[in-house]
């Protein structure tokens, strides 16, 4: 019984044929002027990341350094570079995710505000132990706290803030910044 199958099916094979329909050959792939470079790994072509392009890149800032307007002023003789903070979102962000590599110790930012209130700052995301120095509408220093990475306790001013300065630990005590000291800040307001 089972010879008569399969000569019944090979019987009908050869009368019907088993030839499958024609398949369109596949299209050429286009040509590529420049191919970017293969990963040796894969041999696939590798993208190119924001990072490569560009080593000041940080991926996980919204607001990358380079982008930020920046000002200079003088502290007992020495000079600070600060990146102004003047909106809800720069200020929001603030130093987060930034490193040792990105932040030199003569560089800050300062959080610009429109009006003077008690503010308190916290470390959420800050990889950077920080001196935050809350500053009065005349550039009086009220405090300088010490905010310890990735902290999310509330670290308050001693009375009403119009500007606050932030600067790696440790900056603050070297460029003579305490309660009382009055520093002569940029001209700036905040957008919003």
């Amino acid at each position: 019984m089972l010879k008569h199958a399969a000569l019944l099916l090979l019987l009908a094979v050869s009368v019907f044929g088993c030839d499958p329909a024609p398949v369109d050959p596949p299209a050429p792939a286009p040509k590529v002027e420049n191919p970017p470079p293969a990963n040796p790994i894969t041999s696939e072509p590798t993208k190119e990341e924001p990072e490569a392009q560009d080593p000041s890149f940080n991926a996980k800032r919204v607001y990358q350094l380079k982008d930020l307007k920046a000002e200079t002023f003088k502290v007992n003789g020495k000079e600070i570079k600060v990146w102004i903070m003047d909106d809800d979102g720069k200020r929001e962000e603030g130093m987060m995710w930034l490193t040792e590599k990105e932040v030199k110790d003569n560089e800050g930012m300062l959080f610009v505000f429109s009006n003077s209130e008690p503010r308190t700052f916290w470390m959420q995301n800050t990889v950077l132990p920080l001196d935050i120095a809350y500053i009065d509408p005349k550039g009086k220093v009220l405090n300088v706290a010490k905010g310890k990475s990735y902290d999310e306790t509330g670290l308050p001013s001693k009375g009403s803030a119009q500007f606050v300065l932030e600067l790696k630990q440790g900056q603050a005590e070297k460029f003579g910044i305490k309660a009382g000291t009055v520093l002569d800040l940029p001209k700036v307001k905040a957008e919003n």
